[in-house]
Parts: structure tokens; sequence; C-alpha cells
């Protein structure tokens, strides 16, 4: 590894702050299931209203063109027949 000197002093110094003496010894876990956030605590009371206003400004406008351009290809279409 390019910098090995530097990486093994990097984990020497996590060890310590961790406790532990050697790479041999790990804490003992108790079973117990880690904390995971779920979406609504990641966001605040008004987000959910802004992110629908977000999509609806991003995916209309996109929905309406492909729709505009079916029926611009139908209208042709069944015109030129």
């Amino acid at each position: 590894m390019l910098f090995n000197g530097r990486y093994e002093r990097a984990r020497k110094i996590q060890r310590e702050q961790a406790g532990l003496k050697d790479e041999t010894e790990y804490r003992d876990y108790d079973g117990e299931k880690l904390y995971e956030p779920t979406i609504e605590d990641n966001i605040e009371k008004g987000d959910m209203l802004s992110l629908m206003i977000s999509g609806m400004l991003t995916i209309l406008p996109i929905a309406a063109l492909a729709l505009l351009a079916v029926v611009a290809a139908g209208f042709l279409f069944f015109r030129l027949f």
C-alpha cells in the first residue's frame, strides 16, 4: 500500500479511541438492533408539501409534452391518410 505507515497509525489511534487494546479485541454486541431513522425523522413538517409541489413541477411538464407528442403524431397520422 502506498501510505501503509499512515494507515497503520490512523488505525492505532482509532483503536485507542475506541478503548481496544489490539485488533483481536472487540466490544461485546448485545444483539440490540441499531437505530435506523425513518423518513419522518429526516424531514420537517412543511417539507412534504414542498416535495410534492416540486415533484409536480418536474413531472407534469414532461408528461404534458409526451402526451402532446402522442396526440400530434396521431393527428398527423390520421390526417395524412
